[in-house]
């Protein structure tokens, strides 16, 4: 059995999940719902498997969500994930280093 570690969503990254998740809502409720399905299974790999993304900024990983184009920036500090930031991929990357 691998290492059990806990993921801690970052109140900036909360806030970045739900402007997501109200933009699609207002073009149609399919599209927020399988968004939110796809951060959540997107979060769960990262919880799972947290060492199989590529560090791209520092100690910062980014792992990507599935048929969205949406990118998960994280840090691991022994058995605990921090989700710093979750941004569309077209946005600039600098603002998730900001947030490390």
């Amino acid at each position: 059995m691998g290492m059990v570690y806990k993921v801690i969503v970052k109140s900036l990254a909360e806030q970045d999940i739900t402007e997501a998740i109200e933009w699609y809502a207002e073009h149609t409720l399919q599209l927020a719902e399988e968004l939110t399905e796809s951060i959540e299974d997107c979060l769960t790999s990262i919880e799972e498997h947290p060492l199989q993304y590529q560090k791209r900024y520092g100690e910062a990983r980014v792992a990507f969500t599935r048929k969205f184009p949406y990118d998960i920036y994280y840090t691991i500090e022994e058995q605990t994930i921090f989700i710093h930031a979750v941004l569309h991929s077209k946005r600039n990357p600098k603002t998730s280093i900001d947030r490390l």
